[in-house]
């Protein structure tokens, strides 16, 4: 599903001809930067004045998204950031004990949405969080962030500049932020970086690059040229 999970598998001598590209897709018709995500701000409780920055995923601890909570607090002066963690994992529970703990009132926990909801909830993000550890990050495209870049998303993404994710940065400059993973003050600063530019428009690097490289239609229709090439071989 990447570039960097081809090259290991041709590190481990399979044939170039035996290796076929089929990564993670968005549908890019249905997320959208036209999305209007205002209503469920609203829904949420969140005042129009309110700067979301999201997480939605997997809440688990291979992930170490316990480090939004750290984040959380340094922005707590802050009192129209909003951190909104979205999703269902293992580590959910902890993550809001933690969070009500340190009485991190500018936290707020929500249950995953429908996929009819998505566009909505990416929408009502002025930056999103794809954090991930150092060891899980080398050949992999997160499917979240698949999704954030076809919403035009302004993203702070965790990853060394060698990783996958790294390479994406590098060729393609403003598709995100990218910053060292488990580092509290670069993700910080990332934030804050992010926070004083016009967030108001979406990110065009990245919803180009997912309308050329993400869109399902295309990577499918690849798909299924590959596999009639390998049978028909």
């Amino acid at each position: 599903i990447s570039y960097s999970m081809i090259e290991n598998v041709k590190n481990k001598g399979v044939a170039e001809e035996k290796i076929i590209y089929f990564p993670n897709w968005s549908d890019t018709n249905f997320v959208t930067p036209e999305t209007d995500g205002s209503l469920l701000k609203k829904e949420w409780g969140f005042k129009p004045t309110d700067r979301i920055i999201l997480y939605a995923g997997n809440v688990g601890k291979k992930h170490g998204i316990e480090i939004i909570l750290a984040v959380a607090t340094d922005f707590m002066a802050q009192d129209n950031i909003k951190f909104v963690i979205v999703g269902s994992g293992a580590h959910s529970d902890e993550l809001k004990k933690e969070a009500n703990k340190l009485n991190l009132n500018n936290v707020f926990l929500k249950p995953l949405q429908s996929w009819e909801r998505v566009p909505k909830m990416l929408a009502l993000a002025d930056i999103h969080l794809v954090i991930q550890r150092k060891d899980v990050s080398d050949a992999v495209l997160p499917s979240k962030l698949t999704n954030i870049l076809s919403a035009g998303g302004h993203a702070i993404v965790t990853a060394e500049a060698h990783t996958e994710l790294g390479k994406i940065e590098q060729k393609h400059p403003g598709i995100y932020t990218r910053v060292e993973p488990e580092d509290l003050i670069c993700i910080i600063e990332g934030i804050e970086k992010l926070l004083k530019q016009d967030l108001s428009q979406h990110n065009q690097v990245a919803r180009s690059y997912a309308e050329e490289h993400l869109n399902k239609t295309v990577i499918l229709d690849k798909f299924q040229k590959d596999l009639n090439q390998l049978v028909n071989s």
